[in-house]
């Protein structure tokens, strides 16, 4: 019964989100692995080899004495570096491959690279792969493409020396083209070279053409497969620049548009700067996240490449007359370069960008100027300060700042001191009372449109959980657009969306850290997916939240009331973020925190400021998700925001086999005390988390860790009795299962996760949420 739900969903997924030109393989190719490993490795295997090591040794090879040494060069400068924090930075050793030993691949994660002539190991190992590399083609499995000096990366293969130890390499034909490749790689990433957004990647002019994942038993996926060598063709070449459109992202009738728009914006600028000497920039243009980021390793809106001198940007229904700039920071580049303050280089080409974030960046400045969210001239000029700002809020204020710079100084003054805008204190003090009194003035001439707030409908839904961290299935991608499918096929007119954050230490203030890679659940990855469930009719609420190492964020507690003033001043830059990010897209609500059972209970004041502040800046219905119990119960703000959120937990009883009557009995004990709430501050309640897992005892302690039972009727009775007990409950106003994954697929037909998908729970909600 529940199968024939998700065939139909994905029968009209097929229809919605392939691409032209673009091959997607549906099922898995079972390439036996090589008989020379011994006992097929899983992923973990190799990751936790990694992680334990942290130490790459990387095999080079060639033939020309002169590519020799610079490999030497580029691996030396590599080797002296100090390993730091993060998890991506690892201790790099290197060898020639006429020097290695037997030994040391069999101890070492091994890195391999140079033409697959002229390294020997490469030649050797790649048998016991799915590829092979010839001067005419690269095959993949049973697929082959055509070798155009292409490139081959792939990352974390197990090893043939030892099957637990992962295996990296990058190699081609072109033994040029491969170094100039790897040294690319090196001057981009650093520590982290070795890194790839997909496990083998195959590159032609450095653009990332043909992709994929590997299936469980090292053969390729074929339902990860892309292949991106057709339906890309220049639409436009002059002297001065090319457009290429990357499967069907601009149609015919839309290129002059396009040429008048870049025409006009190459004017202004020329005009500014007074040179033109820019060399030929190339404009690729994508049709969606997805794309964008699979070809090029970055999902972002629009993006430039100074090395390619090109521009790559999203153009599509979502980014409709929207430009960040890009295009213009890049033209910038060529003609004066980039100044020592950070603010000053990211602020001139939004300056000349008219429709930044749709509105223009003077428009949201002064939404930022009324909320009081702006930033001192010292403060903007701070590097240092500025690097660990919201990036929204900080180029929407560099936009104006340049404004008002280029107002105070003129225009020669300030490109005289674009370069070097070195400030005293006395000029900064000077500037500061000058930049207050040009804010003010923002929201006269920028009033605020008058917008009205979406009425709270009652919600049926699910927390919408960014499971997967690759491009292909994460928040952005069409495997995620299957997903709400599915979700507004069971009945679902809602959907919670959860970027998250993480620290580690409960009672010492941190910066939190703004997610931003590829495969992560970045701005444009949740831009993309709200506006998704949007166009599906979903009412779409945006949930930030914290992980927390080894605790969650009820445990947070800070010892001293400076140390909570600070925490607080951390957290509220990190959730206006998102407050300015909903605002721009319009987006149902906001939830302003999630769980802080500590903080909110013994800092309220400090939270009754932060929603005080939030709701200047953002338009929508605001909420709270408070933790089950004493947080929920005893919080003193709930009338400043619009509805309460629950996290209920509620454990439904303590016996392993309970008949339904007597969770009955126990879910309405748990709703007197829902109810006393509604009664004191008569806010409309969402349950904004409840959930149980599909384990044998589902009802005795709902948020635990899985055990070792799997059990879908235990789990369909638990969800049974939560939708018998807030039916026709005046004080309800919904529920936002927690949780529904971004990919259907996520952890396989038979598993203990909270998600009801492909379980028997997934019938009840289809009947529950259908009524």
């Amino acid at each position: 019964m529940k199968k024939k739900y998700l065939l139909v969903a994905l029968f009209v997924v097929v229809g919605i989100v392939g691409f032209a030109g673009v091959q997607y393989l549906p099922t898995a190719e079972n390439e036996i692995i090589s008989e020379t490993l011994d006992s097929v490795a899983t992923r973990r295997d190799l990751r936790r080899s990694f992680f334990d090591k942290r130490e790459i040794l990387v095999v080079y090879g060639a033939k020309d004495t002169v590519l020799q040494q610079q490999y030497k060069d580029i691996l030396h400068d590599l080797s002296v570096l100090e390993v730091s924090k993060s998890w991506r930075s690892v201790k790099v050793n290197y060898q020639n491959v006429d020097e290695v030993s037997e030994e040391s691949l069999k101890k070492n994660i091994v890195y391999l690279v140079g033409a697959v002539d002229e390294n020997r190991l490469i030649k050797k190992y790649i048998t016991d792969t799915p590829f092979q590399v010839s001067k005419t083609a690269i095959r993949i499995g049973t697929k082959e493409v055509q070798n155009n000096n292409s490139v081959l990366g792939v990352s974390f293969y197990p090893s043939p020396a030892d099957s637990k130890i992962p295996l990296s390499f990058l190699t081609g034909t072109d033994a040029e083209q491969v170094f100039s490749f790897f040294a690319e790689k090196v001057l981009e990433q650093g520590q982290s070279f070795y890194r790839q957004n997909l496990e083998y990647e195959i590159y032609e002019d450095k653009e990332r053409m043909v992709m994929g994942d590997f299936n469980a038993n090292w053969g390729i996926e074929g339902s990860t497969y892309f292949n991106f060598s057709t339906g890309t063709k220049v639409v436009l070449d002059t002297d001065e620049y090319q457009f290429i459109d990357h499967q069907n992202a601009i149609r015919t009738s839309e290129v002059s548009e396009k040429q008048i728009e870049v025409n006009a914006s190459r004017i202004r600028v020329f005009d500014f700067v007074g040179k033109d000497n820019v060399p030929k920039i190339t404009y690729n243009f994508y049709t969606c996240t997805e794309e964008k980021g699979l070809m090029t390793g970055n999902t972002d809106h629009s993006t430039f490449d100074t090395v390619t001198n090109a521009v790559h940007t999203i153009v599509n229904k979502i980014y409709e007359n929207n430009n960040i700039g890009r295009d213009n920071a890049l033209l910038l580049h060529n003609l004066i370069g980039e100044s020592y303050k950070n603010i000053i280089t990211s602020g001139l080409p939004i300056y000349f960008t008219d429709t930044w974030q749709m509105k223009g960046y003077k428009y949201w400045s002064a939404r930022l100027v009324e909320s009081e969210n702006m930033y001192t001239v010292a403060e903007l000029l701070d590097n240092s300060f500025m690097e660990m700002e919201s990036s929204l809020i900080r180029d929407c204020m560099a936009g104006a700042f340049t404004d008002f710079l280029i107002k105070t100084w003129g225009k020669d003054n300030y490109l005289k001191r674009y370069k070097n805008a070195s400030l005293s204190e006395r000029e900064i003090k000077s500037l500061e009372i000058k930049w207050q009194n040009y804010l003010r003035g923002l929201p006269k001439e920028h009033p605020k449109k008058k917008t009205e707030s979406k009425k709270l409908p009652y919600l049926k839904g699910f927390n919408f959980a960014h499971e997967g961290y690759s491009i292909y299935n994460g928040y952005g991608s069409k495997k995620a657009t299957e997903s709400l499918l599915k979700q507004k096929n069971m009945g679902s007119n809602a959907m919670a969306i959860v970027p998250y954050t993480g620290i580690n230490d409960i009672n010492t203030p941190t910066p939190l850290h703004f997610s931003d890679n590829a495969g992560s659940e970045n701005d444009d990855a949740i831009v993309h997916a709200v506006a998704t469930a949007s166009d599906m009719g979903m009412y779409t609420l945006l949930k930030p939240q914290i992980y927390v190492g080894g605790s969650w964020p009820g445990g947070i507690d800070m010892p001293t009331d400076a140390q909570w003033n600070k925490f607080h001043d951390y957290y509220y830059r990190w959730i206006r973020h998102y407050a300015f990010l909903a605002e721009i897209h319009e987006m149902d609500a906001l939830c302003i925190g999630v769980e802080f059972t500590k903080a909110t209970l013994s800092q309220p004041d400090a939270w009754r400021a932060m929603i005080k502040k939030t709701r200047a800046l953002y338009s929508g219905q605001l909420t709270y998700a408070a933790n089950w119990g004493a947080e929920f119960e005893e919080i003193e703000f709930w009338n400043d925001l619009d509805f309460i959120g629950l996290n209920s937990y509620y454990p439904l009883s303590k016996k392993d086999n309970p008949t339904n009557e007597e969770m009955r009995l126990q879910f309405d004990t748990i709703k007197t005390k829902i109810k006393k709430v509604y009664d004191r501050f008569q806010k409309p309640i969402v349950f904004t988390e409840i959930g149980f897992r599909s384990v044998d005892t589902p009802w005795k302690n709902p948020h635990a860790e899985a055990d070792d039972t799997i059990n879908e009727e235990a789990q369909r009775r638990a969800y049974e009795i939560i939708f018998e007990g807030i039916q026709n409950e005046p004080w309800c106003q919904g529920i936002l299962w927690w949780k529904f994954p971004s990919f259907i697929e996520y952890r396989g037909e038979h598993n203990s996760a909270f998600t009801p998908n492909n379980k028997l729970a997934e019938e009840t909600v289809r009947e529950w949420f259908t009524k």
